[in-house]
């Protein structure tokens, strides 16, 4: 079994590589890529939904994992999966792991390389204003959020910490809610904590998620992440990932689950048909893209069962922010880039 490990992993790494994924640390168990909101920012001047929600500064945003591996092989994801080349998924637990601060200083050194690569010097189409503020003022927050399930790195306490004491950074996490006891010893959480909610119920949810290992077990861990939320000392919000014909259904379900964790926010965000959402071991098409009146209306009718507000919306990210009314929205100041474009 070590031995089957030891293979896939090498031909996994090799596989991400070959997508364009940075693979960090001795062991390769990380992995850093700039999303196209990064290039558009710094090319185009159009920042991400993140800031015209947050204020967080797209051209100033580290987007990834301290680990590839998780617990799922969630349909929508447009990541890479081992079922995607036909490998069989493998999970174990690793022995060996990368030090959270040199696993954050390569992923910051990822980033200044490929902000490097996009000098207005030799890179016509890059916008000198934008690029000069990100190289200036460097890495402004963490989106850990790139590939796996980040609440399965053994340090991912640290590597919050790190982030903020070291780099002044903001932070973010997005995870699939199954680690409830990782988030309650977590002595530093993000600054905004991601929940994913694919389902109302546990059918559509395990069929949306696809879980590794016992799927009730997940389940209810899943729940249990719900009922901690309102213990936590930080922003959450919770991500619907809205995929139609396979989960934007029976909305009361989702109403219910919402009232449990009483986030601070709720996205609405269309699936998107691109990368490994179009292996055909998925079984999804591009019929199961929804538009952006799908989203509206499916947005609009939960916003009504929880009561929350509907805030703003991103057409170019098919996606709606629902707000709780109390929470302060920036948690950095949109002002700085008057610049900044949808």
């Amino acid at each position: 079994m070590a031995q089957q490990l030891a293979d896939f992993q090498k031909y996994y790494v090799r596989f991400l590589r070959h997508a364009g994924y940075d693979i960090l640390g001795e062991h390769k168990h990380a992995a850093y890529k700039p999303c196209e909101y990064w290039k558009l920012a710094l090319t185009e001047r159009i920042f991400c939904y993140k800031f015209w929600f947050y204020g967080i500064p797209t051209h100033r945003c580290i987007q990834w994992s301290p680990i590839i591996d998780c617990n799922q092989m969630c349909l929508f994801c447009w990541r890479p999966q081992p079922a995607d080349f036909g490998l069989p998924p493998v999970q174990e637990v690793r022995e060996v792991y990368d030090n959270p601060e040199e696993l954050l200083d390569l992923a910051v050194e990822a980033f200044k390389k490929r902000l490097k690569g996009f000098d207005p010097r030799y890179r016509k189409k890059t916008d000198p204003v934008v690029w000069e503020d990100a190289w200036r003022k460097g890495p402004g927050h963490l989106a850990t959020s790139l590939i796996g399930e980040p609440l399965l790195y053994p340090f991912i306490d640290d590597i919050m910490r790190l982030a903020k004491k070291k780099y002044g950074m903001t932070t973010f996490i997005v995870s699939n809610g199954t680690r409830p006891d990782v988030l309650e010893r977590m002595h530093t959480l993000p600054d905004q904590l991601y929940i994913s909610m694919v389902g109302g119920d546990f059918k559509t949810w395990a069929i949306a998620t696809r879980p590794l290992i016992n799927a009730r077990e997940q389940w209810k861990a899943f729940l249990g992440t719900l009922e901690l939320i309102p213990s936590l000392n930080t922003r959450v919000v919770i991500r619907i990932t809205a995929v139609k014909y396979l989960n934007m259904k029976n909305i009361e379900n989702y109403a219910r689950l919402i009232s449990l964790a009483q986030p601070d926010f709720v996205e609405v965000k269309g699936f998107s048909y691109i990368g490994g959402a179009k292996a055909k071991s998925r079984g999804l098409s591009r019929k199961n893209v929804p538009t952006m009146e799908d989203i509206r209306n499916f947005a609009y009718a939960l916003a009504e069962l929880i009561g929350y507000e509907v805030y703003d919306e991103i057409k170019r990210a098919r996606i709606v922010l629902l707000w709780n009314g109390k929470t302060p929205l920036e948690l950095r100041p949109k002002r700085e880039y008057p610049y900044a474009r949808r």
